[in-house]
């Protein structure tokens, strides 16, 4: 069953530092300094339960995986802790921003420990979970400084597309390679029936219906609709962690890129 820890470090991973990855897009000198001190929470939190979830899964604590998510969880705390004094980012601040987003690229391949294909699309998966999660973090804000512009939703909607597409395409070429587990009276993988379910559930879940609701969030954004936007980004929230939940299931059970 070590497939189901892996799925669940890599769902920690991602909102860690899929989300805390995007947040400059909203200048804290425009939201304040408690969302981005809300924003380090969730990812400093996540963080620290993937750190239990790589030890209680057998791996060392002293590791090479491990110490870079020491020292991005550091970071993160000086970051949340400096916020408490100062709204606009500093050098101080920006520092502590960047040693996890780089460190972003060095963890997922220290977690995956694959080749170069897979460790690309898993990090394009965090990220893509990581840009709709913060638009939904984000969309929330707006209750506590409802005249923050509406930008900073639209550029998190235009990262979500621009992942979108290379997943789309790279999981549709995936599936063909794959025709194998799709063929009617296949044995591999869950068999034929459960491999059709996964996905057809996969692409419906995680793309189809996600791109739908951002095409219908980024017009409520353009209207400044933000309520009715943010309730969008919850939805694709919950529909981003169950389409990426397949395909991390079909990945590390399976090998299958989809």
């Amino acid at each position: 069953m070590n497939y189901i820890m892996e799925m669940a470090q890599f769902f920690l991973l991602s909102l860690g530092f899929g989300v805390f990855i995007f947040a400059p897009v909203a200048k804290s000198e425009m939201t304040g300094g408690g969302f981005q001190k809300l924003l380090t929470t969730v990812c400093l939190v996540s963080l620290f339960i993937a750190q239990i979830c790589h030890v209680i899964g057998g791996k060392s604590a002293t590791d090479l995986h491990s110490i870079v998510l020491y020292i991005s969880m550091v970071s993160m705390l000086f970051h949340r802790q400096l916020h408490e004094t100062f709204d606009k980012k500093n050098a101080a601040l920006w520092i502590m921003y960047s040693i996890p987003a780089l460190l972003t690229f060095v963890a997922f391949y220290t977690f995956l420990n694959s080749s170069i294909g897979n460790y690309f699309f898993i990090l394009s998966s965090a990220l893509y979970l990581g840009a709709i999660t913060y638009a939904m973090i984000l969309g929330h804000w707006y209750l506590v400084t409802p005249k923050l512009s509406e930008r900073p939703l639209k550029i998190a909607l235009i990262f979500t597309w621009i992942l979108f597409a290379p997943k789309l395409i790279w999981s549709g070429i995936e599936v063909v390679g794959a025709g194998e587990y799709l063929e009617l009276g296949t044995r591999l993988g869950g068999g034929y029936a459960f491999n059709w379910l996964m996905v057809s559930m996969r692409g419906l879940w995680g793309y189809l219906v996600i791109i739908v609701m951002s095409i219908f969030g980024w017009k409520l954004v353009a209207m400044r609709s933000i309520q009715s936007a943010t309730g969008i980004f919850y939805a694709m929230t919950i529909f981003v962690f169950i389409g990426e939940m397949i395909s991390s299931f079909l990945f590390f059970k399976y090998g299958l890129l989809i």
